[in-house]
């Protein structure tokens, strides 16, 4: 019993931080555009591989609700959403087209 009582404690303690290093944020978020092949937006890659903070885009570029905004590549090409760092400069260029299977799959 008293054994017992142990894991479910050590479960409780330890679950929460093994399920929160499973995703990062909201996940992967896909994208499904017009006329072009499917986006699959990695949280995981842009915090964990390239350091980002969640602060970095949530509430200048984007807004935490799916859906709250209409993105197309005429605006992602002007500097908008995406655009704003994938511009050649802070991150490869969405303009150029032999980067377009970076993001569409």
């Amino acid at each position: 019993m008293k054994k017992a009582l142990v894991l479910a404690v050590l479960y409780c303690l330890v679950f929460p931080y093994a399920a929160s290093a499973e995703k990062v944020g909201g996940g992967d978020i896909t994208f499904s555009p017009k006329n072009a092949s499917v986006v699959i937006f990695s949280h995981e890659k842009h915090v964990n591989e390239k350091g980002l903070k969640c602060t970095g885009c949530h509430y200048q570029i984007f807004q935490m609700a799916q859906g709250s905004y209409k993105m197309d590549m005429s605006r992602i090409n002007k500097g908008d959403f995406c655009g704003k760092c994938h511009n050649g400069e802070k991150s490869f260029d969405v303009k150029d087209q032999k980067n377009c299977g970076r993001c569409h799959h």
